[in-house]
């Protein structure tokens, strides 16, 4: 041996690099796992196993050892990989790609931040064209938020979502969910095109002719979901007439519903994108005063009595000082364009929208001023979100004598306020924030 060479591979490295290299050359591992359909033999230690799941430390040390070699046909060899990664350097590629294996993994092994990271990727999905995968996901593995969130986003983005390569392999119970809304943005005859690709789709896993009547056994009681009175004729006759889909009763019956004959078999009350709704204003100061205090964020917590859509906040302008003539010099009155960028933020401390636009003020404008969102945001019942408003670098107008507790009587919703820590002055007596523009 060179007694110059005394270099190891311990050398200058953390506790992450060194544990990562123990695994990878299997030094001491005691325990081998086979993983996957092929059983690919990997090897691990039992200690750094246990002390990073409960479910391997029940496994190794509970009133049941497992003894030998462990099967797990359920895991495929990367995704155990990454999860090794993890046990043992703290480090997680998650990816849209891995996102449903990893979250299997991590819902079996109880690895809390894995599940959470995997959160973060599936929300990302939820909010564009692919959130029918989302919500399959959501539904699958019990996460509640991120199936709403999902649900939100195709309500409002509906015909772009149903055309996602996703969409066909939604579960019957995922599919029930979307046509139980009220409020999907595509016609219905675009729902009805959707349920015979996605019938078909289902017809072809398990190898059955995409005929009318397997694709009915395939939908089951949700076909009554699907609005056909409102289905074009045109499209109903050369599609759905012919196909043995519906009974003979039930097509007279929508034939019959173009002629005033409302229909006892299917739902025919027409569907309304968010954007369409009905929308609410709600006021929370009693006077207007001015100027205000010293400038800053402006913040106010708020939160509804019922599940609504956020559409705008009203909001009070830079404050104009009165016009005075003094005779041999007349005040110059302040106007001008103002930036205003608004954030809401859910009790998670998630961002929901970030809106920025500039308006004018000036002596001849109004005191107040509604931003409206580029889109509705999702607040849901009884859960805490931040209205901020940045530093406009002016004082405003502001709205005094607030109401802590605003009930619109139209849509039957309340809203109520709380003060924000981070408010530089609004607070829920005073300030900004004069109002909220909402759709239920």
């Amino acid at each position: 041996m060179d007694a110059n060479n005394t270099t190891d591979w311990r050398d200058n490295k953390g506790l992450p690099e060194c544990m990562m290299y123990m695994l990878q050359n299997e030094i001491m591992c005691d325990v081998t796992f086979g993983v996957g359909d092929d059983r690919t033999p990997i090897k691990a230690h039992q200690y750094m196993l246990s002390s990073r799941s409960a479910v391997f430390h029940t496994m190794f040390e509970g009133s049941l050892p497992e003894k030998g070699d462990i099967i797990l046909p359920d895991v495929d060899e990367d995704t155990f990989r990454d999860i090794l990664k993890y046990f043992y350097s703290d480090d997680i590629t998650i990816t849209n790609n891995n996102v449903k294996e990893m979250l299997y993994a991590a819902d079996k092994y109880m690895l809390a931040a894995v599940k959470i990271e995997c959160e973060t990727v599936l929300k990302q999905t939820a909010q564009s064209e692919h959130a029918t995968k989302a919500l399959q996901t959501a539904y699958q593995y019990h996460l509640s938020d991120l199936q709403t969130e999902s649900l939100d986003y195709i309500e409002m983005n509906t015909k772009a979502c149903l055309l996602s390569e996703h969409a066909v392999s939604l579960s019957k119970d995922c599919l029930e969910m979307i046509l139980k809304s009220d409020y999907l943005d595509c016609t219905e005859t675009d729902i009805c095109q959707f349920i015979l690709k996605w019938g078909k789709y289902q017809c072809n896993l398990v190898k059955l002719e995409p005929s009318g009547g397997n694709i009915r056994e395939a939908l089951g009681s949700i076909l009554f979901l699907v609005r056909f009175p409102n289905v074009e004729m045109k499209f109903f006759s050369e599609a759905v007439a012919g196909s043995c889909l519906l009974t003979s009763d039930e097509m007279v019956s929508i034939y019959q519903s173009h002629f005033g004959v409302i229909s006892k078999t299917f739902p025919s009350s027409l569907r309304g994108p968010v954007s369409k709704r009905k929308t609410y204003n709600i006021n929370r100061y009693v006077q207007i005063a001015g100027p205000t205090g010293p400038s800053g964020k402006q913040s106010l917590i708020f939160f509804s009595d019922k599940d609504i859509w956020l559409k705008g906040v009203v909001l009070f302008l830079p404050y104009v000082q009165p016009y005075v003539n003094y005779g041999y010099q007349q005040q110059q009155p302040q106007q001008g364009y103002i930036n205003i960028g608004i954030r809401i933020m859910d009790d998670s401390n998630e961002e929901k929208i970030h809106e920025a636009e500039q308006t004018y003020y000036g002596p001849n404008n109004v005191q107040v001023w509604q931003m409206n969102f580029s889109k509705p945001v999702r607040v849901h019942s009884m859960r805490d979100y931040l209205i901020q408003m940045d530093d406009i670098g002016h004082q405003t107008y502001n709205g005094v004598n607030c109401q802590v507790s605003v009930t619109d009587q139209q849509s039957g919703v309340t809203i109520k306020f709380k003060n924000s820590k981070e408010s530089a002055g609004t607070n829920i007596n005073q300030g900004q924030f004069a109002g909220l523009s909402f759709s239920v």
